[in-house]
């Protein structure tokens, strides 16, 4: 009740070149009109038949156990990203709003050259947090709302600084509608905060 989507190729270092890793991926995708699929990383190979057989015997529980979990799911990604522009519209909100920064402008405007430096300073670094923190709450607002319509979901490393929230969503195929609506509310609601939400999948879980 289980197996592995295989081809013959010739037994050496397999190169993670563009054409080859799209041609993994293709295989992925299509291997979901078969059934439910857990895809492997690119790269694997054995020596025989036999050695894939094993495989499959070895890991049967964990490989049964996981499809059970995903069957009639996918699997879609979101990254909210700030670009400058909504950085610093974020930062003029917290400015206008702050009492700390407020604070800290009166005591600036009372004070001399070389007080107003360290209270600038201490004000600058305050903003900053203050930014960073509503950032935060903003992104974890929006994980929240989305966590509640999903099966499943987990938190990603981002590898660039302007993807503040790197997340994907494993989601009931019956409820993938639900989940794109919510995406457009999401998208209307925090524009005015500069946010750029984009959305992938579906993929393979």
């Amino acid at each position: 009740d289980i197996s592995a989507v295989v081809s013959k190729i010739t037994f050496k270092e397999m190169q993670p070149d563009v054409d080859s890793i799209i041609t993994h991926q293709k295989v992925v995708e299509n291997s979901r009109s078969i059934g439910t699929t857990l895809p492997v990383r690119f790269g694997i190979m054995f020596k025989t038949d036999e050695g894939v057989k094993q495989l499959l015997s070895k890991s049967y529980n964990d490989f049964r156990s996981k499809m059970n979990k995903l069957h009639g799911k996918e699997e879609f990604g979101v990254k909210i990203i700030i670009e400058k522009e909504g950085m610093e519209k974020i930062k003029s909100t917290v400015i206008e709003n702050s009492k700390e920064v407020k604070k800290m402008k009166k005591e600036i405007s009372k004070s001399g050259e070389g007080e107003s430096y360290f209270i600038k300073m201490r004000m600058d670094e305050s903003i900053k947090n203050e930014t960073l923190r509503k950032i935060d709450e903003i992104t974890s607002e929006i994980h929240s709302e989305l966590s509640n319509i999903v099966h499943d979901s987990a938190i990603l490393k981002s590898d660039l600084q302007e993807i503040v929230l790197n997340t994907a969503y494993l989601i009931d195929k019956n409820n993938i509608t639900e989940f794109h609506q919510s995406i457009e509310k999401i998208k209307i609601r925090y524009k005015k905060h500069g946010l750029v939400i984009h959305q992938s999948g579906p993929w393979a879980p």
